[in-house]
């Protein structure tokens, strides 16, 4: 069983890589002219990011893991 440090490190990569697939998205929209795609792609971004911030507003890594996983 993985430790909560490296479940930690797991999902970190994981966001990392997908917020850079999603900036990709936005740049390949903005360089179409396809504002409205970006305005929405963005938004779902930023609620998306919204969701991690509250997951690591909890005080103990135990309930950061815990919302983690599910």
């Amino acid at each position: 069983m993985a430790s909560d440090a490296e479940i930690l490190i797991e999902y970190i990569k994981k966001r990392r890589h997908e917020i850079l697939n999603d900036l990709q998205v936005v740049l390949g929209y903005a360089q179409l002219g396809k504002y409205d795609k970006v305005i929405e792609h963005l938004r779902i971004t930023i609620e998306n990011l919204n969701k991690d911030r509250e997951i690591f507003n909890f005080d103990n890594v135990e309930d950061i893991v815990k919302n983690i996983k599910g």
